[in-house]
């Protein structure tokens, strides 16, 4: 899943508030910003942004029929896409490339459904 927001389509996520693990932050994004309770599974990647923001990369699991509610400060809309459908996204992060090309070549080991 991505979100477009602000004006650029990344996955979402967010900041780590004072006192609250990775995984903690994962469950407090996903609930503040598409109202989805999700399972922490593991950290599955970190890179650092072109600008210097740190980034941990998680997979979690949400129950297929919990379907995502966008906060509208938040997330102006929410897609399924493919990873060749980022990847021709105009409006992309870029940090979103450099993450599907290490999970394509073997670096993220997690269940590969993204087709």
């Amino acid at each position: 899943m991505t979100v477009t927001a602000p004006g650029k389509l990344c996955l979402p996520g967010g900041g780590i508030e004072e006192g609250e693990t990775e995984a903690e932050a994962l469950v407090r994004e996903m609930e503040e910003e598409l109202a989805m309770q999700v399972t922490p599974v593991e950290l599955c990647y970190r890179s650092v942004t072109p600008w210097g923001t740190n980034l941990a990369w998680w997979h979690a699991t949400a129950d297929e029929n919990q379907p995502p509610v966008p906060n509208p400060d938040e997330v102006a809309e929410f897609h399924w896409m493919t990873r060749d459908q980022v990847r021709q996204a105009d409006d992309a992060l870029p940090s979103l490339p450099p993450f599907l090309t290490a999970w394509e070549q073997g670096e993220i080991d997690v269940q590969n459904n993204w087709a």
